[in-house]
């Protein structure tokens, strides 16, 4: 029982320590005028997989004593993600509420795309009415909880083959194991 409640207790601490990493970023890419940078925007991915990694080897070296399977890293990886989308989240409709026009340059930006992919005007003007109708901050919170866990367990399922480790015991057992046919 007791590993349960490290184990979740871990994910939250972990997965704000993430958020906060992520929100920082994106507050100095929002100052700075690139929040709309899609190049700049890929260094999200980078601080999501190192910062996953570095959860996940915390959790594995702090709590687990330096062993855990690929199972328990790669749902770590996901709980992790999921506290970090729940701030996450937060922090979008608060800069949302604060900067209402960040919807537009998003809808810009879409538009841009569609026009180049070769759609027509009724397509685009139907596509912005869809995305009109999923700006409210529910949706936006489900969202992103289910993007972040989604990343997460992508990312997980990377990081976790390179966390994984067996514990000592059992390459004890198997050294011994190995002397012992020997004989």
């Amino acid at each position: 029982m007791e590993e349960k409640s490290t184990f979740w207790k871990s994910a939250m601490t972990y997965g704000i320590y993430l958020a906060v990493a992520l929100i920082f970023y994106n507050v100095i890419l929002y100052v700075t005028g690139e929040n709309m940078n899609t190049t700049l925007g890929l260094v999200t991915w980078l601080i999501m997989g190192v910062g996953i990694y570095l959860c996940q080897k915390g959790y594995r070296d702090k709590e687990l004593d330096g062993s855990i399977e690929y199972s328990k890293a790669l749902g770590f990886g996901v709980s992790v993600m999921l506290f970090a989308g729940v701030l996450n989240a937060l922090y979008s409709v608060i800069l949302m509420k604060i900067d209402p026009s960040i919807m537009d340059q998003v809808r810009i930006l879409q538009e841009e795309a569609m026009m180049k992919q070769g759609l027509s005007d009724e397509q685009i003007e139907a596509a912005g009415e869809m995305m009109t109708r999923f700006q409210s901050p529910l949706i936006i919170v489900l969202s992103s909880l289910f993007t972040f866990a989604f990343i997460g367990f992508i990312i997980s399922l990377i990081t976790s083959i390179f966390i994984k480790r067996k514990s000592d015991e059992n390459a004890f057992d198997e050294a011994m194991g190995e002397v012992k046919s020997e004989d």
